[in-house]
């Protein structure tokens, strides 16, 4: 049985729920970190799971050295079948060209890019999702919104375990989007 290569940037942190859950059904799942040494932790961590961890540490605002790298890894494990990217707004170009380069080398794969709760606004009309799907057709390209959680008379924002656990669901379900948490009422953000 061959294993399915998986991109996930942002592994080393908030993300690191989904990179076991990748390593769990014996995948190559490549992490993206900047961080040299929580990639060590994580590669420690996974270490004897069933799948295998490729670290890459590299900062996806330098996005020709991010592409770059992403570049090596699809030519030593493979085209992508998922990726899961956690991308602040600190690097715009950074979605774009990976899904540029996902497009090209790993057509019919998932692009899966999580997106904070101001994507949710009600007021925001963002047409993003119809941009990158129309740019990026050989893809198949979900929109993650991470919201919050109401606790009564107040908000609170997600954990990490429930992000891991709404990125898998979404994953699971082939949602073109999906919030996790909820964005309503907005007046409730945290």
């Amino acid at each position: 049985m061959s294993k399915d290569h998986v991109l996930v940037v942002g592994g080393s942190g908030m993300l690191k729920g989904v990179v076991k859950y990748f390593m769990e059904q014996a995948n190559i799942v490549t992490v993206v970190g900047r961080n040299r040494r929580r990639l060590q932790m994580l590669e420690q961590e996974f270490h004897g799971m069933p799948g295998v961890l490729n670290s890459v540490t590299v900062d996806y605002t330098n996005t020709d050295e991010f592409i770059q790298e992403i570049s090596r890894s699809i030519t030593q494990y493979g085209p992508i079948r998922t990726s899961v990217n956690w991308i602040h707004s600190t690097a715009p170009n950074a979605p774009v060209a990976l899904m540029d380069l996902q497009n090209t080398t790993s057509p019919g794969s998932t692009f899966l890019r999580l997106l904070g709760s101001a994507y949710g606004n009600p007021e925001k009309k963002s047409n993003d999702r119809k941009i990158m799907k129309k740019a990026c057709p050989n893809i198949h390209y979900c929109e993650v919104i991470l919201g919050f959680v109401l606790a009564g008379n107040s908000s609170r924002w997600l954990t990490n375990q429930e992000i891991c656990q709404g990125v898998v669901k979404a994953i699971e379900s082939q949602a073109d989007r999906k919030i996790i948490g909820t964005v309503s009422p907005w007046s409730m953000r945290p």
